[in-house]
């Protein structure tokens, strides 16, 4: 479902300019993160003359049924890409911001930047939560989560000047940033509906549950409450801006 919303919010799976090269085939696409792989599903649908490719080390991706030009591979980015260099057209990366710490943004960029050819692509998106518009409910569960990703050294502000840190990798062309903006909740329309939606599920999870409760400092029972009953209710009061940003950049050749 976030897939289609992103989607929607872009009117596009990606914003570097390689779509003439899916098109004319051959081209070769890694998503170096790739979940449930819905992304490169409907990619690999899409460009049936291109081949594509996913890491990811939870296997949350079709394993059986999926189109002939599409393969999984089980591994973790963070831990290094088993490619060759100057390997991929385009490589795509996304929702990591919440996950890598700075060291670790280093690496992944770099081996992102390796494995890629001269003249290819590489992509990276995501999101970040503004002030603006959310109430007191949503600003205590995003900073009771932001507390617990701190601790785990991963700085949330970090993808607000992403670009920066990319720029500073070698063999690296101009940074190219795209942003849209959204309001969650009945107050953005279908799109927004459909964000709130992501974020109870989130937020309301067996996991946020037992965590954020214990950083907030409340029964779990009074945590569950105030994520599925008070916060929809206070998003129809609301008008909370998610930003959805990606960054791109074409390699250059070696100096």
């Amino acid at each position: 479902m976030y897939h289609f919303l992103k989607r929607y919010i872009f009117q596009n799976n990606f914003s570097s300019p390689i779509e003439d090269k899916l098109i004319k085939g051959g081209c070769k696409v890694l998503d170096a993160r790739s979940g449930t792989g819905t992304w490169l599903l409907d990619l690999s649908n899409k460009y049936e003359n291109s081949y594509f490719f996913g890491v990811e080390n939870i296997p949350l991706y079709p394993q059986e049924i999926k189109p002939n030009n599409l393969e999984f591979i089980d591994a973790n980015v963070t831990k290094g890409l088993s490619f060759h260099d100057n390997e991929f057209d385009f490589t795509h990366l996304e929702n990591m911001g919440l996950v890598l710490t700075p060291d670790q943004w280093d690496f992944v960029l770099s081996e992102l930047i390796r494995v890629t050819k001269p003249g290819g692509y590489i992509e990276v998106s995501d999101r970040r939560n503004s002030n603006n518009g959310e109430g007191p409910i949503l600003r205590k569960v995003s900073e009771a989560f932001w507390a617990t990703r701190s601790k785990q050294n991963v700085d949330f502000k970090l993808i607000y000047n992403l670009d920066s840190k990319f720029e500073l990798q070698p063999n690296i062309g101009k940074v190219h940033r795209i942003e849209k903006d959204l309001i969650m909740g009945p107050n953005g329309g279908k799109a927004g509906l459909v964000m709130q939606d992501i974020s109870i599920s989130f937020y309301a999870s067996e996991l946020a549950v037992k965590s954020l409760s214990k950083e907030i400092g409340i029964s779990e029972e009074e945590y569950k409450n105030m994520a599925e009953k008070d916060l929809i209710e206070e998003y129809k009061q609301t008008s909370p801006v998610i930003t959805h940003v990606r960054f791109w950049a074409q390699k250059q050749l070696s100096q």
